[in-house]
C-alpha cells in the first residue's frame, strides 16, 4: 500500500523516529499504526542492545525537592553527547527519574530505580526504547535521596551548577517551622550547597570518616621523609596536627566557609551563629553531591 507523509509525520510525532525509520516500520505493518509502533519498539530494543557497551560520560544531573520543602532528590542519566543531553525526551526522562526518587526513598539505589514503573512500563524498559529512538547509548547511573528526618522541622535545597554538570542537596534542620521557614535557615541552606558544590567535602563531620580512610591518611603522612627517624611518638603527634589539615578539605563542617573573605570562619561557625540568631536548635541534616560522569572512563569517539 502507499505510505502517505502524514501517516510517516503521525508516526513520527508519536514515537520520535527518524523518518526512513518512520517508513519503513509502516510499510512493514501495511499501513497500521499501532504495529508500526510495535515495529519501532522492536527495533528500538534491538538499537539499544548494540549500543549498550558505548561509553556514555555526558548527559544531566537533575534536582528534584518535595512542595513541602523536606525531600531532595538527585539523579545522573549519562548519554554520549551533550546535544542529547538538551533534547526534550532525555530532560523529561531525568525529570521523572527525579521525581520518582524524591517520592521513593528506595528508589535512590538506580538497580531499585531501574525497575520501578514510568508510564506503565519497567524504567529500564524506557530506556531502551528512548536509546533506540535517540540512537545513543543511556545509562540511569546513580540517584541520591535527602529529607528532613521524620518528625522534624527544615528545609532541603538543591543547587544545579553548570546547566546539570554539578548538582547537591543540602539539609537544615531545625525546631520551629517559623525559623525551618524563614529567609535566613534559606540562605544557610543556599549558602552551604555552594559550599558543597566548590570546596568537594566527601564527610559532614570528622567522626564520619571511616576508620580505614584514616588509617590509610596515617600511613601516607607516616612514610613522610621529614617524620623519619623522630621516635614513635613524635611523629604521632606530628601525624595528628597534620590530619586536621585533612580533616579541613574532607568534612564540611570543618571547611573554611567560601563567603568568608578573611578565611577566618569554618561552615561549622556559620552553622553556630545561625543558632544563635535562631534562638533553637539548628544544624545539617547532611548533603549529597554528584557530578556528571565522575569515574566514568572517556574513550574516544567510536
Amino acid at each position: 500500500m502507499t505510505i502517505s507523509a502524514t501517516m510517516v509525520r503521525d508516526l513520527r510525532d508519536k514515537t520520535g523516529a527518524g523518518i526512513m525509520e518512520c517508513k519503513a516500520a509502516l510499510a512493514e505493518a501495511e499501513g497500521d499504526m499501532e504495529k508500526a509502533v510495535d515495529v519501532l519498539r522492536k527495533r528500538g530494543l534491538k538499537v539499544a542492545e548494540k549500543k549498550a557497551g558505548r561509553v556514555a560520560a555526558d548527559g544531566l544531573v537533575v534536582a528534584w525537592t518535595a512542595p513541602a520543602g523536606n525531600v531532595g532528590a538527585l539523579v545522573e542519566v549519562n548519554c554520549e553527547t551533550d546535544f542529547v543531553a538538551r533534547t526534550d525526551k532525555f530532560v523529561t526522562l531525568t525529570a521523572n527519574l527525579a521525581a520518582m526518587v524524591g517520592a521513593d526513598p528506595e528508589a535512590a539505589d538506580a538497580a531499585v530505580l531501574l525497575q520501578r514503573t514510568l508510564g506503565g512500563q519497567a524504567v529500564t524498559e524506557v530506556v531502551k526504547e528512548l536509546i533506540g529512538s535517540i540512537g545513543e547509548n543511556i545509562v540511569v547511573r546513580r540517584a541520591a535521596r535527602l529529607a528532613v528526618p521524620a518528625g522534624a522541622k527544615g528545609l532541603v535545597v538543591s543547587y544545579l551548577h553548570a546547566g546539570g554538570k554539578i548538582g547537591v542537596l543540602l539539609g537544615i534542620q531545625c525546631a520551629s517551622e517559623g525559623v525551618a521557614r524563614s529567609e535566613a535557615v534559606a540562605k544557610l541552606a543556599k549558602d552551604l550547597a555552594l559550599q558543597v558544590c566548590s570546596a568537594e567535602p566527601a564527610y559532614l563531620t570528622r567522626d564520619e570518616v571511616p576508620a580505614g580512610v584514616l588509617e590509610r591518611e596515617r600511613e601516607v603522612l607516616r612514610a613522610q621523609a621529614d617524620l623519619q627517624g623522630k621516635p614513635a611518638a613524635i611523629q604521632d603527634k606530628i601525624i595528628q596536627g597534620r590530619l586536621e589539615k585533612f580533616y579541613m578539605e574532607r568534612c564540611l563542617v570543618d571547611q573554611p566557609y567560601i563567603r568568608d573573605p578573611e578565611g577566618k570562619l569554618k561552615v561549622k561557625d556559620v552553622v553556630a551563629a545561625a543558632q544563635k540568631a535562631a534562638g533553637e536548635p539548628v544544624g545539617i541534616v547532611g548533603f549529597a553531591r554528584l557530578r556528571l560522569g565522575d569515574g566514568v572512563e572517556r574513550r574516544a569517539a567510536e
